[in-house]
């Protein structure tokens, strides 16, 4: 008799417990990672594309969620999307270029291309800028204003800048900062004599094959673009943000607060041929790849998975397996896109998503950590507060809404989401004359923040819409009386002017 025929024999015989077990057969990487997918959909997030890629081979291609939400248009590989800060891996590859070149040393410091720069940053180099050991900050007041305000100019951009604090002394630690790629940009334009994209196009894009990549000298359909969704909204037409800032750009310069740090446009197929052409060398000579996969500047806080440093545009880090491994991330708070690459094993993994919020940016890491572990299954992400409580409402009854806590606990480790999320997701509902939702929620709210009294006025609001007006009162009062113990009492015209409201109301009848 074989020794397994015996074994099947002898674990018949004592079926009190299994006595042997076939070996460990995992399921195909891609039939794992589409589950990893479908479970992650089922908590509100949207994947968008994801692609696995290891010798030029397609180990999974998804498309998940959409494009357009009106529409309903479905992402492919010409979609495309605001690929955020991995704006600066191309600008680090133009700045390597020009030294190539000889336009440019690595040693350079801003006095050259910036004679007004004070004496603390006359001697910044161009080498700490690329690796964010400047000692500019974003964080100062230096880089004031947001992405998306209208057209700042390259001297309103450098005043400020010129006139903040260096937080840390030039060379000695990492500080990511936006502004340190603008400077770039600049000084590209300082060496060329041309625009930045004019001269990113001439020195990166058409060498790598790119015709989708730009911020405005490229052709694109509106067809294309992606939509972007801050799901942070509860309602989803403001969540809707259009798409960005492509049509801005068809008549607006592009700012120089976003100008080589962030907002390029790209597309999924864009974005394999530029690593394809990157690591074959049709951009860079093998010295300037090197320098791209050298652990040039330690990170203060590591990114996962293991990555330690931060070379020219990339974090640099060591699989488990012992492969050097690069990766980078760009988001605006509503596109989302990262890449991780791997060159021994030729592994890319692609991620670009127009829902950011969640945790929807893990995902490329969790796929990486399955690929270098065949047991291990990542908790699904969730697609941001709001869309788990919106798949919670898909899921329930109004009259289940005391399990919320616990589902928001499972799904984002909080039990008690901050106040905003389920008084939008509240006063939506009323407004939508989903009564008992509504009310559940914003119930539920003020108990979970008892000291809020912007809660009780929101809660008292929607009383006062279906007719319990007794009940208004007593939570406008509520506000009223919260507000006292609070300098900033927002709510507090508003819950007197009702109370008011409700008295002549009554008095009238």
């Amino acid at each position: 008799m074989s020794v397994w025929k015996w074994l099947s024999v002898a674990c018949a015989l004592f079926a009190t417990a299994p006595c042997w077990s076939a070996p460990y057969a995992p399921a195909p990487v891609s039939a794992r990672i589409e589950s990893y997918v479908q479970a992650s959909m089922a908590e509100g997030a949207t994947p968008g594309v994801l692609w696995v890629y290891q010798g030029g081979v397609p180990v999974y291609q998804g498309y998940h969620g959409v494009s357009d939400r009106r529409s309903g248009a479905a992402f492919h590989e010409d979609t495309l999307f605001d690929i955020g800060s991995m704006t600066k891996q191309f600008t680090a590859a133009a700045i390597l270029r020009l030294v190539e070149e000889g336009v440019l040393r690595l040693e350079d410091p801003l006095a050259r291309f910036f004679p007004e720069a004070p004496e603390d940053k006359a001697g910044i180099t161009i080498h700490q800028l690329l690796t964010h050991s400047s000692g500019l900050s974003d964080d100062n007041g230096a880089f004031d204003g947001r992405d998306s305000d209208p057209y700042k100019s390259e001297a309103d951009f450098l005043a400020p800048l010129w006139a903040s604090p260096l937080t840390r002394s030039p060379g000695s630690n990492y500080d990511y900062t936006n502004a340190g790629y603008s400077l770039l940009a600049i000084v590209i334009e300082h060496a060329t004599g041309e625009g930045y994209e004019t001269a990113l196009r001439r020195l990166v894009l058409e060498p790598a094959g790119l015709t989708q990549t730009g911020y405005r000298l490229m052709d694109w359909s509106a067809q294309n673009a992606a939509r972007g969704y801050d799901d942070f909204h509860a309602d989803p037409d403001r969540a809707d943000r259009g798409s960005f800032y492509l049509d801005r750009w068809r008549t607006e310069l592009v700012s120089y607060r976003l100008l080589g740090n962030g907002g390029l446009y790209s597309t999924p197929s864009d974005m394999l041929r530029w690593m394809a052409a990157l690591h074959a060398g049709e951009v860079l000579n093998p010295d300037s790849l090197a320098l791209i996969y050298a652990p040039l500047m330690a990170l203060d806080d590591p990114y996962p998975p293991s990555f330690t440093h931060y070379s020219y545009g990339w974090v640099v880090g060591v699989r488990p397996s012992g492969e050097l491994w690069i990766s980078h991330s760009g988001s605006n708070g509503v596109f989302f896109v990262s890449i991780e690459y791997g060159p021994r094993t030729d592994t890319l993994i692609l991620h670009m998503t127009n829902a950011a919020r969640g945790s929807v940016g893990r995902m490329g890491y969790e796929i990486a950590r399955m690929m270098d572990d065949p047991r291990y299954e990542p908790d699904p992400v969730h697609g941001g507060p709001v869309r788990l409580v919106h798949t919670f409402m898909a899921d329930h009854t109004p009259e289940d809404i005391d399990l919320l806590p616990a589902y928001l606990a499972a799904r984002s480790g909080d039990p008690v989401p901050p106040p905003w999320v389920l008084n939008r997701t509240g006063l939506l509902s009323i407004e939508r004359r989903e009564v008992a939702w509504g009310l559940g929620l914003l119930a539920l709210n003020a108990e979970l923040h008892p000291q809020n009294g912007n809660l009780q006025d929101s809660l008292a609001h929607a009383y006062e819409q279906i007719g319990q007006n007794e009940r208004a009162r007593q939570h406008y009062s509520q506000a009223l009386t919260l507000g006292q113990s609070t300098q900033d009492c927002y709510w507090c015209s508003n819950a007197q002017a009702a109370l008011d409201r409700l008295d002549q109301a009554a008095a009238s009848e």
